[in-house]
């Protein structure tokens, strides 16, 4: 990465001056990109490498990026995109079976043995989704975000994110049976928003 935008907050001081907007989102969405990038690249070195080669040409193009219709998506297109370019650069596949190892329920279970290997087979199982329910799945099961957090960083809704959810939760179910894998505490906000079910189902458009 460029000084432009330091990885490291040792680096911050050198850093060029940015434009306010950009700065702002580079600080509030690189760690979630970040985490979503390690899910496809193995480790932390490659995931940050290709965030920040995101975030370089988005730099690059700021001024346009703003005149798009949903900045946000777009962006999420262009970090996507480049995760993905560096998995095919260094000739590597997703490595999404590995976070299995990282989960919550691996972390806090009963039988750690067993879990593992229900842990294995549901990310083997999100690994086979769509791309959409893919990131969305892995971001609100694996990596604990919420539907804000995650309709926040992908430039969709709240509601098309819960939408997301429930189609993957359908295809997963039917794949692979275990349902209690699926359930995720609930926050207040998630919790709340049940009561708008109803709304919700306008979203299922962007599910697909």
């Amino acid at each position: 990465m460029s000084q432009d935008l330091p990885s490291q907050a040792s680096r911050a001081p050198r850093m060029k001056k940015l434009p306010p907007d950009f700065e702002a989102f580079h600080q509030m969405y690189r760690p979630l990109y970040v985490n979503w990038a390690k899910s496809r690249l193995g480790n932390w070195h490659d995931a940050e490498e290709a965030v920040d080669a995101a975030f370089e040409h988005l730099l690059k193009a700021w001024s346009t990026v703003l005149t798009k219709e949903n900045p946000t998506a777009y962006a999420w297109r262009v970090i996507r995109n480049s995760t993905i370019d560096h998995s095919r650069t260094r000739d590597r596949l997703p490595a999404l079976i590995g976070e299995a190892f990282e989960t919550l329920a691996l972390t806090q279970a009963v039988d750690p043995i067993s879990q593992l290997e229900e842990s294995l087979n549901l990310y083997a199982e999100i690994g086979q989704l769509p791309p959409r329910q893919m990131d969305v799945a892995f971001l609100h099961f694996g990596l604990g975000y919420s539907a804000v957090e995650i309709a926040a960083a992908l430039g969709i809704t709240p509601a098309g994110v819960r939408s997301t959810v429930r189609h993957a939760k359908r295809r997963l179910q039917h794949a692979y049976g275990v349902k209690k894998n699926l359930t995720k505490p609930r926050t207040a906000e998630e919790g709340h928003a049940e009561e708008g079910k109803a709304e919700e189902g306008k979203a299922d458009d962007i599910a697909h």
